[in-house]
C-alpha cells in the first residue's frame, strides 16, 4: 500500500465524516491536502517503527 492509497482512503473517510454539510471545491481540496499530510505522517511513523525493530540474529550480515 503506497502513500496515494493511504491518502485516498483517508480522504474518503474525511468526506464521509462531513457528509451532512455540502462542500465546495475549496473545502474538498483542503480535505485532500489534510489527507496527504496524515498519510505522510503515517508513512514516516511506520518507517521509524520498522527501523527501530531489532534485527534477528540469524539475519545479520545479509
Amino acid at each position: 500500500m503506497d502513500i496515494h492509497d493511504i491518502a485516498l482512503t483517508l480522504y474518503t473517510q474525511l468526506v464521509g465524516a462531513h457528509r451532512d454539510t455540502p462542500q465546495d471545491d475549496a473545502a474538498r481540496i483542503a480535505l485532500g491536502r489534510e489527507a496527504y499530510r496524515y498519510a505522510e505522517a503515517f508513512v514516516a511513523a511506520k518507517d521509524q517503527y520498522i527501523r527501530e525493530q531489532p534485527v534477528p540474529v540469524n539475519e545479520q550480515g545479509f
